[in-house]
């Protein structure tokens, strides 16, 4: 297994992935590039929500209407160190509700509505890069302008986030040849609504094979839970004022399974696609399916530099 050649784009690649899966995962990787290398990644996804779980009292499912979210997710980062990388991302959703059950809100009239999401930079630390991979980070998740929350086709929460957490990974040569796993943990701070306290754990994983030098299968998960936040059965049993913030308050939880394919086209560019759906969720929206597809690329920023504007001496 050529682990030299897929080296180069993999921080991309699972950056690209993990940032794709879910409405709230945990942007960071484990193997952070060395200094000078930079990456960008888009990806473009498509959710289909059927159902929404009810609350942690007496829980279960309601059909109040179907969402289509699209999206797409674009980032970049950059090897500050051979310890330290920043990245910056911002997702452009599409999405729209059909239902007998619309918010008292023009995002809920059955077209498609589209808006810039919330800004999230990252800043990462590679702590080690032996047999097993470490990266803490620290992320801000910061809206891009005051959008709308209370519906149901909303493009997110509109709130402030800080984020802290670590990420880590290791290959599994000495079990399986030409297999790895990565973990990554983080706790959200979360901007208090009305004065309630609803921070937020994400926990995303993965394990991958690679079937050829180039192609690489995955298992993907991801999960939240909320700390605080008010448990209802119905956002109903909510008082009238706090009603509209529902979807920022509640007391939810919701665990997402999925797999992938990703190809090395290149040294430096991968491309991916992945599945997934929801399989728990408490006060959330139920993810029928979740369709993923992106290329990552990896380069070096002083190499362009060079190759498109060479300096005078070089050119003589």
């Amino acid at each position: 297994m050529d682990y030299g050649r897929i080296r180069r784009p993999l921080f991309a690649l699972l950056s690209g992935i993990l940032a794709a899966c879910s409405s709230a995962p945990a942007r960071a990787q484990a193997w952070l590039p060395p200094q000078g290398e930079a990456w960008f990644s888009i990806g473009y996804g498509n959710v289909f929500v059927t159902k929404h779980y009810f609350g942690n009292v007496n829980p279960g499912e309601i059909d109040a209407g179907h969402i289509r979210g699209q999206s797409i997710a674009m980032q970049l980062g950059y090897g500050l160190t051979d310890r330290f990388a920043l990245s910056v991302s911002l997702p452009y959703v599409i999405s729209k509700y059909y239902g007998p059950f619309p918010h008292p809100t023009n995002l809920d009239n059955g077209q498609y509505h589209g808006t810039f999401q919330d800004y999230r930079i990252n800043l990462g630390y590679q702590l080690f890069n032996r047999l097993i991979a470490v990266a803490p980070f620290a992320t801000a998740v910061i809206p891009s302008h005051s959008y709308q929350y209370y519906a149901h086709s909303a493009p997110g929460r509109d709130l402030h986030e800080y984020q802290l957490g670590v990420s880590a990974g290791s290959r599994l040569d000495r079990i399986i040849s030409g297999t790895y796993w990565q973990a990554t943990y983080s706790y959200a701070f979360v901007e208090r609504v009305a004065g309630i306290h609803h921070d937020r754990s994400d926990v995303a994983l993965e394990a991958g094979y690679f079937l050829t030098p180039e192609l690489s299968a995955r298992l993907l998960g991801t999960g939240y839970y909320t700390h605080g936040g008010i448990v209802f059965h119905s956002p109903f049993d909510l008082p009238p004022e706090l009603f509209p913030h529902h979807d920022q308050i509640g007391h939810s939880s919701e665990i997402n399974l999925g797999g992938g394919l990703a190809y090395v086209l290149t040294g430096s560019t991968v491309v991916y696609a992945s599945y997934f759906r929801s399989v728990y969720g408490r006060d959330s929206h139920k993810i029928d399916h979740g369709l993923n597809f992106g290329v990552g690329w990896s380069f070096s920023p002083a190499q362009l530099v060079r190759r498109y504007f060479p300096s005078r001496s070089a050119s003589s």
